[in-house]
């Protein structure tokens, strides 16, 4: 049987030009790891919304798995701005394998 190590992931929906500020953020918390996916459409507070480039600004989805730790130091750092920048923050457990590279 495989062995899992319980992990956190962070999901942060971010306007597509914080990505850099995103990925220094978490790069000061100890997360050098994560992916940025593309985010299509959405329905929020201000209604729906397309990236479809004509007067919206397109959205990313920043995705990292890490300890505690890190995204504990993570969230404290983006704590100021989430209101901001209209930042959506998820964290949830995972169970992942090999569980020394997270």
């Amino acid at each position: 049987m495989i062995t899992t190590h319980t992990r956190k992931r962070i999901d942060v929906l971010v306007d597509a030009p914080l990505c850099d500020w995103l990925v220094e953020r978490a790069a000061s918390a100890g997360i050098a790891h994560h992916s940025i996916l593309p985010v299509e459409s959405g329905l929020g507070r201000a209604g729906a919304w397309r990236d479809e480039g004509f007067g919206t600004v397109a959205k990313k989805m920043f995705v990292a798995l890490s300890n505690r730790e890190k995204v504990g130091a993570l969230l404290e750092l983006l704590a100021p701005d989430i209101e901001h920048y209209g930042l959506v923050v998820a964290v949830y457990d995972v169970e992942v394998v090999r569980g020394e590279r997270f």
